[in-house]
């Protein structure tokens, strides 16, 4: 074969595979029932913070797990999509597509990528490499990328900032503000606030303030001292720098009532403004800011 016919082949069919792509990452609806939708409809911001650069595109992972969560992330993303025309989602709902999926010439099109509540995330993408590795190249190269809870039970944790070892509070627990003047935290007016999720605790050897700006953590004041990291730092939420690409996670969203909280709403969306570069924040890692005192713990009575 002449190599001008061999590369006009190489090129029809890499098209005939994205268009593949593109029709099968739509092949299925959020499933959340009537009430649920409702609820978060009404939590929902109708407009976004800051007006959008363009109509972004975000490709969202949401194949595996944590139904609850996961199903009310999906309906809430697709909300915020329409109230604010800040972004145009594309769905990927079966793990067997990621290595499709994740390659660079699928993922340039898109502005960010989004983990919904997903886990697992290991394996090879088409192009050989692990899937982690080109979500990491993605973002380094300027992607945004942004998840929800079990975003770290997955190998593109590596990229986030932190893996999962575990959830030692599944209750009502205390929130308070690392960094109360951030913009991504000028919905909570400068105070703390109690929800009841499943709360993570994360790995030493990834997880670090010399890295992220953490901006929400465990108020080890207000819940029982369970956990097993000696330093008591037990993230919500953070920001990163990563590359040329903005990171925002937060660890909220197993229970699908995370998903019909206003304020939590606003947070989510603000994060995903600042993900995809429409909304400023200050990635400083939280290590170089003034160090905090180390909080006063409260023994553990249901041990």
């Amino acid at each position: 074969m002449q190599p001008r016919r061999r590369n006009l082949t190489m090129v029809i069919g890499l098209l005939l595979v994205l268009g593949q792509l593109t029709s099968y990452a739509q092949d299925k609806k959020p499933r959340v029932n009537d009430d649920t939708a409702k609820k978060i409809a009404a939590a929902v911001p109708k407009k976004a913070r800051v007006k959008p650069s363009k109509r972004h595109k975000i490709l969202v992972l949401s194949y595996q797990s944590h139904n609850a969560g996961r199903f009310a992330g999906e309906k809430a993303m697709e909300l915020m999509a329409e109230n604010t025309g800040a972004f145009e989602l594309t769905f990927v709902y079966d793990a067997k597509k990621l290595p499709e999926v994740m390659v660079p010439e699928y993922l340039k099109q898109f502005d960010a990528v989004c983990h919904n509540n997903s886990t697992g995330g290991g394996g090879k993408a088409a192009n050989g490499k692990e899937l982690a590795d080109n979500l990491d190249e993605y973002v380094s190269n300027g992607g945004g990328l942004f998840g929800f809870h079990a975003a770290t039970d997955n190998r593109a944790g590596k990229v986030f900032g932190g893996f999962f070892t575990g959830h030692p509070w599944s209750m009502n627990v205390g929130i308070k503000l690392d960094d109360p003047e951030h913009p991504l935290c000028s919905v909570f007016e400068g105070k703390g606030f109690m929800v009841n999720d499943e709360i993570y605790q994360f790995n030493k050897g990834t997880y670090t303030r010399e890295k992220l700006r953490v901006l929400l953590s465990l108020d080890m004041n207000k819940n029982p001292a369970r956990g097993k990291r000696e330093d008591k730092d037990y993230a919500v939420a953070w920001v990163k720098q990563h590359g040329k690409g903005r990171i925002f996670y937060s660890s909220l969203g197993h229970r699908a009532e995370i998903w019909w909280n206003p304020t939590l709403m606003q947070f989510y969306l603000d994060g995903i403004q600042f993900a995809l570069g429409d909304l400023d924040g200050d990635m400083t890692p939280s290590a170089k800011l003034n160090p905090q005192p180390a909080p006063a713990l409260v023994p553990d009575q249901e041990q």
